[in-house]
């Protein structure tokens, strides 16, 4: 009884989590998206995206002191994400520099669509409920009807909803008039609760909820860990570290190498098509690449570059990869001969 109990606690504060985390989230949305594309006065938008950034400090806390009430998680907060002071410029380029600001910026984004799916799902699953509890009768819902007109042009279209209660029937009547009140084409549609369609399709929408919801709320309890709590950040900064440590070598870097009067001696017999593909070569082309920057076939490519590594006395040897010494050779690095 206990554990039954303690399922049907947990599954409420899921369902309550995921209700309430599309208001909140949405009104972040709005909150972001005019930070982001404020058009004003120049320095007040400056000072605007600067706010954005440094209210998502204040984002996180929120966010992850909730999932942690609601759920039972325990992730931990991060304080003090700034040390400079917000009318300065150290502390607008710490804002601006601050992956954790924009992780959280993300999170903002990404949390609200997700919000936005899981509160359609959870909704169905509810009116799955509904629909179980009116076919059975349990349930009377109370009768309601609406009204509604399309005009278009010459022609209007009009269309009521009612929903009979000691029925359990939806029913829509439309119909196409002119605007003399001429009808030209009128029809209309019912479903009804009570019927063993009715409460198959609510068996399945519950179903399917009971299915998604603790999916959903774990799926959304990563979301606040990742971007929010920090687990994201080292991953983050590892791979920018990376991007930027990468040693990439530009076309105009490898002409001026080539320019160089140390160079010219060794590189003075190869002609300006095997110059062109060693230029290439040291860019980290493929045999396939260079012939698509040059327009020629790969044949082409690989006599050529049999002649350059003649031309350059790299010859075939077990420990030494002759396609890197050649671009070793043409960058100024003389390499090690045994």
């Amino acid at each position: 009884m206990k554990k039954t109990k303690a399922y049907l606690f947990r599954r409420i504060r899921e369902i309550a989590y995921v209700l309430t985390s599309l208001p909140i989230l949405l009104a972040l949305f709005v909150f972001a998206v005019i930070g982001i594309s404020s058009v004003s006065f120049v320095p007040i938008a400056v000072i605007i995206f600067l706010f954005l950034l440094s209210a998502m400090q204040k984002v996180a806390e929120w966010e992850i002191k909730r999932s942690n009430f609601m759920l039972g998680t325990d992730f931990p907060i991060t304080e003090n994400w700034f040390g400079n002071p917000f009318f300065s410029w150290d502390g607008a380029k710490e804002r601006v520099t601050s992956l954790r600001s924009w992780l959280a910026l993300t999170y903002i984004f990404v949390g609200f669509f997700w919000a936005l799916i899981s509160f359609v799902l959870v909704v169905s699953g509810l009116a799955g409920i509904a629909t179980i509890l009116s076919a059975l009768g349990i349930l009377a819902l109370s009768n309601f009807s609406r009204s509604f007109e399309v005009i278009d042009g010459g022609d209007k279209f009009t269309g009521n909803i009612r929903f009979i209660g000691d029925k359990g029937q939806f029913r829509l009547q439309f119909g196409e008039s002119t605007q003399d009140g001429l009808i030209i084409d009128s029809g209309s549609i019912s479903w009804d609760l009570n019927s063993n369609l009715g409460l198959a399709i609510g068996f399945v929408l519950v179903l399917l909820a009971v299915w998604l919801i603790p999916r959903i709320a774990r799926t959304t309890a990563m979301l606040v860990e990742a971007f929010l709590s920090g687990t994201l950040l080292p991953r983050v900064e590892r791979a920018l570290e990376r991007f930027s440590r990468s040693n990439k070598v530009s076309e105009r870097e490898v002409r001026e190498a080539m320019d160089k009067e140390s160079l010219k001696p060794a590189l003075s017999e190869l002609s300006k098509r095997e110059r062109e593909i060693l230029t290439l070569m040291a860019q980290g082309k493929s045999n396939a690449g260079i012939a698509k920057s040059l327009y020629i076939t790969e044949g082409s490519v690989e006599k050529h570059i049999s002649n350059i590594l003649s031309k350059l006395d790299i010859r075939v040897g077990d420990e030494n990869h002759r396609r890197v010494l050649a671009v070793l050779t043409y960058l100024g690095i003389q390499p090690g001969k045994d």
